[in-house]
């Protein structure tokens, strides 16, 4: 679990584990030309600089129905609890631009191998202390909702994949002061149960 900061860490480590398992195969690293070939830009934005070549787009944040009625998260005061964090599912459209439609298929070919090879993903913070850990899912979008995608672009359809991440947290800053319920006969703070 972590703070706001955390999701463009998400992100980041997605783009690490990427560039280097393109390093590793010589074919695909002339494609991309490393890490700084990777970026968050829509595709729309990525088409425009010549020196991107895969974009790897967070285009939208939803909330983890299945992890919301998770408990308050304890705190080491007894009087204080936190309320649980935020749970986000994040989906990433990944677009390769390469020289040819013959290299975007070898491009995107690898990235679709790598994430499903690393399905299972540890976040680390900038101390490579684990923050999290998430799931790349493949997503079989329906035609119409990317089509919807790339309208919204205004750019012409090309090849892409979708992928989601599941599930994200982000802590809460609140802090609940309030004091624990007590049992009435003894004067003892209740134990829930």
């Amino acid at each position: 679990m972590s703070g706001y900061l955390a999701l463009n860490t998400v992100s980041r480590s997605l783009r690490r584990i990427l560039a280097a398992a393109y390093e590793a195969d010589p074919m695909v690293n002339s494609l991309v030309n490393g890490e700084n070939g990777i970026v968050f830009s829509n595709p729309t934005e990525t088409a425009r600089d010549p020196s991107k070549h895969l974009s790897l787009w967070l285009y939208r944040i939803t909330e983890n129905e299945f992890m919301k009625n998770i408990p308050a998260v304890a705190e080491p005061n007894r009087n204080q609890s936190r309320p649980s964090p935020l749970a986000l599912d994040l989906s990433y459209l990944v677009t390769p631009f390469t020289s040819s439609g013959e290299n975007d298929q070898v491009l995107i070919g690898k990235t679709m191998q790598v994430l499903h090879d690393n399905s299972s993903v540890y976040v680390r913070d900038q101390l490579n202390a684990v923050i999290d850990e998430v799931r790349v899912v493949f997503c079989r979008l329906p035609l119409e909702e990317v089509t919807r995608i790339w309208e919204a672009l205004q750019e012409p359809y090309r090849l892409s994949v979708c992928y989601l991440v599941r599930v994200f947290r982000v802590d809460s800053t609140t802090l609940d002061e309030s004091a624990p319920v007590l049992d009435i006969t003894t004067g003892e703070a209740a134990v829930a149960g």
